[in-house]
């Protein structure tokens, strides 16, 4: 059976290097080839990384107790430039519509806190990606190498993703239980 997007929360929750997060990142990452920190322990370090960049600027989607995506964002990045430094959705669940929705919080997110726009890098090979990030408004602004930067702007936020990140009704995604900490 299909993993159905029904039974997914997303929570507003800084990441750890634990290991459900380092296996969800390769095995999201592992059909894409060079993209990615083939390694644990490297893969421990770019997590730490992206929690130290801003620990609330990450949102979770989790299948029941499972992680099956997350979005690391960075309104900090380059003036009124807020950074998507990571955006991983479990293969079993892609092309449902979590990759939109975690865009859509990470978008509001640094809507939120004043940038007025953002940019990503990606893959020059990782076209399902960058069709997607194309839908959602993002352009090409340049290449370095194998790798592509897009850019969006943050003031015309279209409303469905506003919805799916739940801020149009003045909703905050989910918070962690009290007592679950995040590991790592």
């Amino acid at each position: 059976m299909l993993p159905t997007l029904s039974s997914i929360r997303i929570v507003q929750q800084p990441l750890s290097s634990a290991a459900d997060l380092v296996d969800l990142y390769l095995r999201a990452y592992q059909p894409l080839g060079d993209y990615y920190y083939r390694h644990r322990a490297e893969v421990k370090v770019y997590l730490r990384w992206l929690r130290h960049r801003d620990p609330n600027g990450s949102f979770i989607a989790y299948d029941g107790e499972r992680p099956v995506g997350f979005i690391a964002v960075d309104p900090r990045w380059d003036h009124d430039t807020g950074a998507i430094h990571e955006l991983v959705v479990d293969p079993a669940y892609q092309g449902r519509g979590l990759g939109r929705a975690l865009l859509g919080y990470g978008m509001a997110y640094l809507r939120s806190h004043g940038c007025r726009q953002c940019e990503l890098w990606v893959g020059a090979h990782n076209e399902r990606a960058r069709a997607l990030y194309r839908s959602l408004g993002f352009a090409e602004n340049g290449r370095w190498g194998k790798w592509i930067r897009m850019v969006r702007s943050l003031e015309d936020l279209p409303e469905a993703l506003a919805l799916a990140a739940g801020r149009s009704e003045g909703r905050s995604p989910e918070q962690p239980p009290p007592g679950d900490r995040p590991r790592g």
